[in-house]
């Protein structure tokens, strides 16, 4: 695994850990709606977290595209490169 995945991996379980604490270990594959239940607020405050970590910003039509965590890993590693 690079460096980089891992790092937005990171930033992802610690917003998640903020954003929903009760979840406790999630598995990458859960859908953002479906399984883990969040809504649009929820999943913008989620990216919004994220985005402060990462020192990146997201755009609306990339998070359209995203259903899973998997999804939304690869979609910011994206970004990170292009930033890069």
């Amino acid at each position: 695994m690079s460096q980089l995945r891992e790092e937005v991996e990171t930033a992802i379980a610690r917003a998640l850990a903020e954003a929903l604490p009760e979840l406790g270990d999630v598995d990458p594959d859960s859908a953002l709606t479906g399984d883990l239940g969040l809504d649009s607020v929820q999943i913008m405050n989620l990216v919004m977290e994220i985005e402060d970590n990462l020192d990146l910003s997201v755009p609306v039509d990339v998070l359209a595209e995203v259903r899973t965590i998997n999804q939304l890993t690869a979609q910011l590693v994206k970004l990170k490169e292009k930033q890069a």
